[in-house]
């Protein structure tokens, strides 16, 4: 299937379906992830170590019906997944992925999280290669992260041809590096893949003040202040803004990244129906006005000095 590089099309992030952000019984998960492609989801991402090979299954569901991407660089066969960078192991595991996958060739296979030093090196583009060489991908990307500070490794990906699609967090409280990374990748002609766009349920309010306290998922990662930081910029800076504009905080959110970026793909997350069913209808509000974008981008330039994971690569977000 074809990799797209612009339009903002909206991808199911199959995470949240595999303990990483929540946990979903399996034939849940799995009437989920079907009734997200018959809505309209135009991609789904995964990765080999979300439930250890469950959601790459649970995409393999509906293989040959939506764009599929995946993600390798964890060594499954340890107690604890540690990250693996090394040519043949890249190449192995993504062999397995396939299997998974249920497909002759992955639409996109993304090497995941890779560290600043292997970036540098050879081997992931040696196994990139190969990948593609081999048939077991269309189409091979970074998956950039986990850390927030990825604007070096962005330049280093960009740099090698092999690299044909970057995948970063970007929303209105977490705009650099993603912004710069944006345009950057444009202008090479790469694909852009956003995750995190509703901050962790801040920007769609799923996620009210304190909650944070009792999360127990991925997102309890955050590093200590984030969350008070975020509510505090959006409650009182963003939200009034944005309140009397249609739409759901969900949907203006999705909305932001849209006309801020045009990334490729949006990755949402969404452990109800309902709620992807809203995510998914963002296109149907209006356009938030021109100005409403502008202020958001100042805002975050105005407080993201404050941020307990404000990067130290700033690019920084336009005037």
């Amino acid at each position: 299937m074809q990799l797209h590089l612009s339009g903002s099309r909206i991808g199911y992030g199959i995470y949240s379906l595999t303990g990483m952000y929540g946990t979903v019984p399996r034939e849940e998960a799995s009437k989920l992830v079907i009734e997200a492609v018959e809505m309209g989801v135009d991609m789904l991402d995964t990765a080999d170590i979300y439930g250890r090979g469950l959601g790459e299954e649970l995409a393999g569901e509906v293989a040959g019906r939506v764009f599929i991407a995946t993600k390798v660089g964890y060594d499954l066969s340890s107690h604890r997944p540690v990250p693996r960078m090394d040519e043949e192991y890249l190449v192995k595991a993504a062999r397995a992925s396939r299997m998974r996958l249920r497909v002759d060739s992955i639409d996109l296979l993304q090497i995941h999280n890779p560290p600043l030093d292997a970036l540098r090196g050879s081997g992931i583009y040696r196994a990139m290669r190969r990948i593609k060489e081999e048939g077991i991908a269309r189409h091979t990307g970074i998956a950039l992260g986990p850390e927030v500070d990825v604007l070096p490794h962005a330049v280093e990906a960009l740099s090698h041809d092999e690299v044909e699609a970057l995948q970063f967090v970007y929303n209105m409280l977490e705009q650099e590096p993603g912004y710069t990374i944006a345009k950057m990748a444009r202008e090479a002609g790469v694909a852009t893949l956003v995750r995190v766009p509703h901050a962790g349920g801040v920007l769609d309010e799923t996620l009210k003040p304190g909650d944070e306290e009792g999360l127990s998922d991925h997102r309890a990662l955050r590093r200590k202040g984030w969350y008070k930081w975020a509510h505090r910029v959006y409650q009182s800076r963003i939200k009034p803004l944005l309140d009397p504009l249609p739409g759901s905080p969900g949907q203006k959110a999705l909305r932001f990244i849209q006309q801020s970026i045009d990334p490729s793909y949006i990755i949402v997350i969404a452990r109800s129906r309902e709620r992807l069913r809203d995510y998914l209808g963002y296109r149907d509000i209006p356009p938030l006005p021109g100005n409403v974008v502008m202020d958001i981008m100042a805002i975050y330039r105005e407080e993201v000095e404050l941020s307990p994971e404000k990067p130290q690569h700033l690019g920084m977000v336009q005037s």
